[in-house]
């Protein structure tokens, strides 16, 4: 089932050149990740929002290169725990930039995963504008800062910034690279949504399973702000194309300039890695054992996939058009393990049962015994004939319209038995008789029972 959330999808980036001298070597990254299901008493309580920041904050951590004192992590805050963890951050980053020898470059990820409107983000009953966290981003002193926001109403933000919906944007990885890139996910009159399937956003999460491997076209083990965009970018809209919300166009506002593109995720840091070989093809979607949809990805034959998972038994499907088979895989800490394509077996069945349990009324396989009785009287007006029947048969009415002679009174009776072969289809046997007394007749022909 696919819920449709009243919210639309947000996601910016903003990027800013890092400073002459910068050192891969000495990189420092920070986060500040927000989950609130709650945007107040007049809008629907999300699903997955918390659990978006949550898996968020989790792959910054195993893949992002960030350490754990680096990261703050806020779940259903107000507005004042946001504004004291902005100050946090930004003291933290400047704190680093002080230390000897300094920090070579100094980077920023803020995620924000909630309600939202044309003006900001929503926290409960309080509203942080897009302009405020513009410029307390800006005050942040890293040297490359990136905001994610899933929220709603993305297309106001982009609107205001001179955006338009535009195919994934590309960057030269030999050009220069300096100003800023506004991203959404959604167009500002087109709805988001959250779906059962996924439990989560479409949005987040295609972005993470693009950080876990999925997106990395290139195959060099990392996964580029550029190649994690484009990989979301697609999936979300292919995805939601046929939803009740209807499709979601992302769109941005960009002005970049620098050299190379930013790494969001190195597979490589992990020590499990999961690998669909070159002559594998399909739609795969790769759950663990407690059956949390991890990554979801389509991969063409002739690619070769890594993706950065955590220890532990996963199961993996593929979706062909001719059918689904399935796999499990055990990957233990340090191990590399690729998925043969003779380990595929066909998916079992699920039992299920419909919603409403529509089954208690069906009649297939059923029987039905039919009793009938009635009487009338000569020359007046017809008399129904009424059929009596067992509990849950249908009732039969019928009438004697063509009578003859002065009779005062005659019966009618008989008995049907009927076999439901299925839903659609029954067979009948039937015995009627009529008795006439006192120089009445009756025309069988006019005699109807049913």
């Amino acid at each position: 089932m696919t819920r449709t959330v009243s919210a639309s999808v947000l996601s910016s980036v903003l990027a800013l050149a890092p400073a002459p001298g910068w050192c891969a070597a000495s990189l420092e990254r920070y986060t500040l990740v927000i989950g609130a299901n709650s945007g107040g008493a007049n809008r629907p309580q999300l699903l997955y929002a918390v659990s978006d920041a949550e898996r968020f904050a989790r792959v910054m951590i195993e893949l992002g290169g960030v350490a754990p004192p680096n990261e703050i992590v806020l779940k259903q805050p107000k507005l004042h725990d946001l504004i004291v963890a902005l100050d946090t951050l930004t003291r933290r980053v400047a704190d680093a930039r002080k230390r000897t020898p300094p920090v070579g470059r100094t980077e920023v990820i803020l995620y924000y995963s909630g309600h939202a409107d044309e003006q900001g983000l929503l926290l409960g009953d309080d509203r942080y504008s897009y302009r405020t966290l513009r410029d307390r981003l800006d005050q942040i002193p890293a040297d490359v800062r990136i905001a994610v926001l899933d929220a709603c109403s993305s297309g106001a933000f982009t609107r205001v910034k001179g955006g338009r919906a535009r195919p994934p944007f590309m960057i030269d990885e030999a050009a220069d690279m300096r100003g800023h890139a506004f991203l959404t996910s959604s167009a500002e009159t087109e709805a988001a949504q959250e779906s059962d399937r996924i439990r989560a956003s479409y949005f987040t999460h295609y972005l993470i399973s693009g950080f876990r491997g999925a997106a990395d076209v290139s195959g060099d083990g990392k996964v580029t702000l550029n190649e994690a965009y484009q990989f979301a970018f697609n999936e979300t809209l292919g995805r939601t194309v046929d939803t009740k919300g209807g499709a979601q166009h992302p769109s941005y506002d960009i002005s970049l300039s620098g050299t190379g593109d930013v790494v969001m995720t190195d597979v490589r840091q992990t020590t499990a890695t999961l690998v669909l070989g070159e002559d594998l093809e399909g739609r795969f979607f790769v759950r663990t054992a407690s059956q949390e949809l991890v990554v979801e990805l389509y991969k063409p034959r002739g690619r070769l996939v890594e993706l950065a998972v955590e220890p532990g038994i996963y199961e993996v499907r593929v979706e062909r058009e001719k059918g689904s088979v399935t796999a499990r895989a055990e990957v233990v800490d340090g191990a590399r393990v690729a998925i043969d394509p003779r380990q595929f077996g066909p998916v079992a069945m699920e039992p299920t049962r419909r919603r409403g349990d529509s089954t208690r009324y069906a009649v297939a396989g059923r029987n039905r015994i039919e009793m009938r009785l009635g009487s009338w009287r000569v020359h007046g007006p017809p008399v129904p004939v009424h059929a009596v029947t067992s509990p849950g048969a249908t009732v039969f009415f019928g009438e004697i319209v063509d009578l003859q002679g002065d009779s005062a009174a005659s019966a009618f009776g008989g008995f049907a038995y009927t076999r439901f072969v299925r839903e659609n289809l029954a067979a009948t046997v039937a015995v009627d008789g009529v008795g006439v007394s006192s120089d009445a007749s009756a025309s069988g022909k006019t005699l109807w029972t049913g």
